[in-house]
């Protein structure tokens, strides 16, 4: 897992910047399946690192709070493999649905709500932050921070 912000990736003690950041983000790909990507550009003020997926070879999951179905196919064009969506209603993941073939996990504080559009709109499953507990059949992956991994729990 890294956090991304203004193009620079961060990991443990590690920041890395441009040709470095593209290098570094290739070789976690090499060395693991998927590589989770928090982009905080995103978060905060949807602008994911975009530029900068484009450059990766290998398989990106990337976790940027895209808002609106636009921010998806972003997503979906730089090479994103999975896609976490926050927060988010039941309208706007039925159109993600309909444009979208890659693998969509849901992530937010209504675990029970977050459970039932996944069943109902056939998503591969859903995001725990670190504090998070479920307990449903659903594949449920978790979030650690503290030691910046993402780890599957079912």
């Amino acid at each position: 897992m890294v956090r991304i912000r203004k193009g620079k990736i961060k990991r443990g003690d590690n920041i890395w910047k441009r040709k470095e950041a593209i290098e570094a983000l290739n070789n976690l790909c090499t060395e693991n399946k998927f590589v989770y990507v928090i982009d905080l550009d995103g978060f905060r003020k949807n602008s994911p690192n975009l530029d900068l997926y484009k450059k990766v070879y290998g398989k990106l999951w990337i976790d940027s709070y895209p808002r609106f179905v636009e921010d998806v196919m972003d997503l979906i064009v730089v090479g994103a493999e999975r896609i976490t969506v926050r927060d988010a209603n039941s309208n706007f993941l039925e159109k993600i649905k309909e444009i979208c073939d890659k693998e969509i996990f849901l992530a937010g504080n209504n675990l029970k709500e977050l459970a039932k559009l996944t069943k109902d709109l056939e998503f591969n499953g859903i995001v725990l932050d670190e504090e998070q507990n479920f307990t449903g059949e659903l594949e449920t992956w978790k979030i650690y921070l503290s030691d910046e991994t993402i780890r599957r729990l079912k």
